[in-house]
């Protein structure tokens, strides 16, 4: 019999890990795009409080503009940071830190000056058409607000992260194995990404600028045509790679960083030469921003607003009148949500797969909406989304141009979703929530009263059970799963706890809408698979008991006064104090297993327990100095140990004498390896359990 893999088995396995890759990606993004509702509420009140100086009349709107500033103009930065923390497997601030060294390396080694001076080009005696084919070539686009920089350098850090985090050097070299080893490597890295980078970024850029060339060229029409691609590509999570093009600032559209920036935008008009130095529309021989600058998010305001609330009150009265108080509780809180924010998913996914050609008119009217705002120059702007809060924040907003009309559309989009929706779902029977299968009803019912740890047991059923979840996460609004088994689950059983729609991206990749309060929903997931032993994983939780060391003090590791063990950056733990400060002091295994290491001063060693937990044991504070005085080593590195059995023997009046703290932390060393601790403190005796470790 052939074992070899159909070639449709390998596309769909390949399909799988593609879209797990995504769904990893966009909700590390999420970490980065959460920040700008800040930047955009700090801003949007300081220009609220001083809209004519734009912080030049007033101390409070000049530090708030300022703050806000501070983000938008970093975003490359913040992307970096945030993917490469939010890929790591354990999260960790290595990561980080490894995101921000690498994309600082790569936007030195790249930004226009440093390319001018490779290539011996000066910048300032350029004559008109070099200067327009420097500019094509985008080397001034690079900078700490590139975002595509910010997501390339984030993926690379996360992979050497994950990649060398346990990686071991000689004794020479020890200090800088591990994590230590990880900023070092990504910043070597990034010099190979910039010469990649060096050849490759003028035909990126010249692809992109192209293409926003072309949508800007079709003026309101383009905008309309961005809007309608950006709600089609929403079932996808692919409309934020869209967004960044006519939002953020990778190829100069930067629509809302312009528009945030506000009066300073207006001064780079009133300076600029050239469309190279145009912020706005170069056109007749001057830069214009106002009422241009915010047009690929203006006439999201009438749809968020009111025209989906108008789809709402529609799909309410379309509802069986037995059903319909229940779909009218549904439709409320997403319409206000709506309203209010601009978080419109649970709206959208209420009809977008029981109702796909209603979705598909939806996506036609933002268009419409979009391209008549953009056409008549009607202009407001967002941090977050199109909602109320967001249209109170910009109204005030040098570049806000007519913002009031809007409000107008919004009025007409209302009335346009209600009569258009209304009719099509009773002409052509469409089976939008509370009309049709009565199972999806009773889900309705349960969402409307349930208490969240209801809703998360029917997720985790309708998923096919806690042995079938693979790994599960979170972004702004959904649940992203990877299942083992993709026939265990049950659509309808997931529908039952009241969520707002069911994704399927590939076979074992499930995404569950839930809305914006998904994280207490994962929350409670998460807690209520913990308790019944299975990880996030899936797989059997695994607890290892840590005994006390000897007879003492035990106290938590933030207790501990020493920044390096109370800010956990060797991992988590407990510490114990010794009960006496004189005479000898036997220092024993918190747990049986391995030997693993013996420092050669004595002062620290390492067990890995049966479990494989890796656990080290540091005798008091900055003992490492005494070099070995006053420690005796009983065990030799490599041997299996039990559980309490001595290792170190300590002369604890020598210690005293040198001014040492013995308090005694207990560590684990590898933070991937522990899901949670719990630790008890005050007095225990040697051999008593300290610590309960639940391993990842």
């Amino acid at each position: 019999m052939s074992t070899a893999t159909s070639p449709v088995k390998e596309k769909s396995q390949t399909g799988n890990v593609i879209m797990t890759a995504f769904q990893k990606l966009g909700r590390a993004l999420m970490g980065a795009v959460a920040i700008m509702p800040v930047a955009a509420l700090l801003m949007g009140i300081g220009y609220w409080i001083d809209p004519e100086g734009w912080g030049e009349g007033n101390l409070l709107a000049a530090v708030l503009i300022t703050a806000g500033s501070a983000v938008l103009n970093n975003l490359g930065v913040i992307f970096a940071i945030a993917i490469a923390f939010g890929l790591a497997k354990d999260h960790n601030g290595a990561a980080a830190l490894s995101g921000w060294l690498g994309f600082t390396t790569l936007i030195s080694l790249l930004d226009e000056d440093a390319v001018a001076g490779y290539r011996g080009v000066d910048l300032e005696s350029m004559s008109d058409e070099a200067a327009l084919d420097w500019a094509s070539q985008g080397w001034a686009a690079v900078g700490p607000k590139n975002v595509l920089f910010g997501i390339a350098v984030g993926i690379l850090a996360a992979w050497v992260y994950n990649r060398f985090h346990a990686t071991k050097l000689p004794d020479a070299l020890a200090f800088f194995a591990g994590r230590r080893l990880v900023p070092i490597l990504t910043s070597l890295f990034s010099i190979v990404l910039a010469g990649i980078f060096y050849f490759l970024w003028p035909l990126i850029y010249g692809v992109l600028f192209d293409f926003g060339t072309w949508i800007q060229g079709m003026g309101a029409v383009g905008a309309g045509i961005y809007a309608f691609a950006n709600r089609l590509l929403i079932p996808t999570g692919l409309h934020h790679a869209l967004n960044s093009i006519f939002w953020f600032d990778i190829i100069g559209i930067n629509d809302i960083g312009n528009f945030l920036a506000g009066g300073k935008t207006i001064e780079a008009a009133a300076a600029a030469t050239s469309a190279a130095t145009c912020p706005g529309i170069w056109a007749d021989g001057a830069c214009q921003v106002v009422g241009f600058v915010g047009r690929y998010q203006a006439g999201f305001f009438p749809i968020m607003m009111f025209g989906l609330p108008g789809a709402a009150l529609a799909m309410y009265l379309r509802a069986d009148t037995k059903r319909r108080k229940v779909v009218g509780s549904l439709m409320l809180a997403a319409a206000l949500a709506s309203f209010f924010t601009g978080v419109t998913e649970p709206l959208e996914f209420s009809f977008m797969f029981l109702a796909p050609l209603l979705y598909v008119v939806h996506a036609i009217l933002t268009g419409i909406s979009v391209a008549i705002a953009a056409a008549f120059h009607w202009t407001a702007g967002f941090g977050f989304s199109a909602g109320f809060v967001d249209m109170v924040l910009s109204a005030r907003n040098p570049l806000a141009n007519d913002w009031w009309m809007l409000l107008v559309m919004g009025v007409i989009f209302f009335a346009l979703y209600f009569v258009i929706f209304y009719f099509l779902i009773g002409f052509m029977d469409l089976h939008t929530p509370g009309r049709g299968d009565d199972e999806a009803d009773e889900g309705a019912t349960l969402a409307a009263d349930a208490e969240t740890s209801d809703v998360a047991r029917q997720i985790i059923a309708g998923l096919g059970g806690e042995d079938n979840i693979d790994s599960i996460d979170y972004c702004t609004t959904r649940l992203r799963v990877q299942v083992k088994d993709n026939v265990k689950v049950s659509e309808s059983a997931i529908k039952k706890s009241g969520v707002a729609g069911v994704i399927r991206p590939s076979q074992k990749n499930v995404q569950v809408v839930v809305g914006p309060k998904v994280q207490f929903v994962y929350d409670e997931v998460a807690r209520q698979m913990s308790h019944t032993d299975a990880s996030l994983e899936g797989e059997q939780e695994v607890t290892v008991e840590l005994q006390a060391p000897f007879a003492g003090q035990a106290t938590t590791i933030a207790d501990v006064p020493d920044p390096t063990f109370s800010g956990k950056m060797l991992g988590d733990g407990f510490a114990v104090a010794p009960q006496s400060t004189s005479g000898s002091l036997l220092v024993c295994a918190p747990a049986a297993g391995t030997l693993q290491m013996v420092f050669k001063t004595g002062h620290a060693f390492s067990v890995k327990t049966t479990e494989g937990l890796d656990v080290l044991v540091h005798i008091g504070l900055d003992t490492v100095e005494l070099k070995g005085e006053g420690f005796t080593v009983l065990t030799q590195q490599g041997e299996q140990v039990t559980a309490g059995q001595p290792i170190i023997e300590v002369d604890l009046a020598r210690l005293k004498q040198k001014g040492k703290n013995l308090i005694t932390p207990v560590v684990l060393s590898e933070k991937s390896q522990v899901a949670e601790v719990h630790a008890i403190t005050g007095a225990v005796s040697q051999g008593d359990t300290v610590a309960t470790v639940t391993m990842a």
